[in-house]
């Protein structure tokens, strides 16, 4: 009798383990009918429905990392990159409703001189990586704080991260410390500000001016960027359309104005 209760008992736990946290057979998922879609999907969950939202979010464009059907930290940044990008609550939750938002191709936020180039949106907390004038990959990213802190010389300054048009002028391939902590891999763009891996990146602006990134996602932007390559900064304080000039008008666009201004109606006489 007291076999038979175990046995009871331990059927109902294993009927009612969510379906996020099934283990994978052999690496290997697979969906159908009985396996219905979970209301959330959160870190540390595990299964074919994490699987699918990796697998999703890395043709999206945001990088989830091997779809290996855990839900960890690469997995985790991604999510937040795509509620940034969606203006969703940023609490690494992926939610039921989200699916149909990961089949909206990823939109470039304006036209620039320059096809390929690299643009901060400070206020979504966001990097865009854009080649040939198609958006390649959105990483989160984590910006000045606004905070106080001493500097080199020990002055009481304030956390900012600077905003504008720049290029990309210093690398370092590899760690630098400063007197403030790690840069990771950094590309200066404007005086010791710069692009870097970090372990710390919070959905939130939590650094001293640098944009910080994940380390893995540095491993992997970094060659992509290029000495020289332009780098537009906005968000915070000014709008992008005051950081990014509009491109240079084609030849038939110039032909085309200069047909408008002079195909007018003559003037009465």
């Amino acid at each position: 009798m007291k076999w038979s209760l175990l046995l009871v008992v331990s059927l109902v736990i294993a009927l009612s383990v969510p379906v996020t946290a099934m283990p994978a057979i052999d690496g290997e998922f697979t969906l159908d009918g009985n396996w219905p879609a979970p209301a959330g999907i959160r870190q540390n969950d595990r299964g074919p429905w994490v699987a699918e939202l990796q697998n999703a979010l890395n043709e999206a464009g945001f990088r989830a990392g091997d779809p290996d059907g855990t839900f960890g930290r690469s997995t985790l940044a991604a999510v937040y990159a795509f509620q940034k990008v969606h203006d969703l609550t940023r609490d690494g939750v992926f939610r039921i409703d989200d699916w149909d938002l990961l089949d909206e191709p990823l939109v470039v936020p304006g036209e620039a001189p320059e096809d390929t180039r690299v643009e901060v949106d400070l206020g979504r907390q966001v990097l865009y990586l854009i080649e040939h004038d198609a958006v390649s990959l959105v990483i989160p990213i984590s910006s000045a704080n606004g905070g106080t802190y001493r500097n080199n010389s020990g002055s009481v300054v304030r956390a900012t991260t600077p905003e504008g048009s720049y290029e990309f002028y210093r690398k370092v391939d590899g760690w630098r410390i400063s007197y403030l902590g790690g840069l990771y891999r950094p590309f200066y763009f404007s005086g010791g500000y710069a692009i870097h891996g970090s372990g710390s990146v919070p959905p939130y602006p939590a650094s001293h001016g640098c944009i910080r990134v994940e380390i893995w996602d540095m491993d992997f932007l970094a060659p992509q960027l290029e000495l020289g390559m332009p780098i537009y900064v906005y968000g915070a304080r000014n709008e992008r359309s005051s950081i990014v000039p509009s491109p240079p008008l084609t030849v038939d666009e110039i032909a085309a104005s200069r047909f408008a201004v002079g195909s007018g109606s003559p003037s009465p006489r």
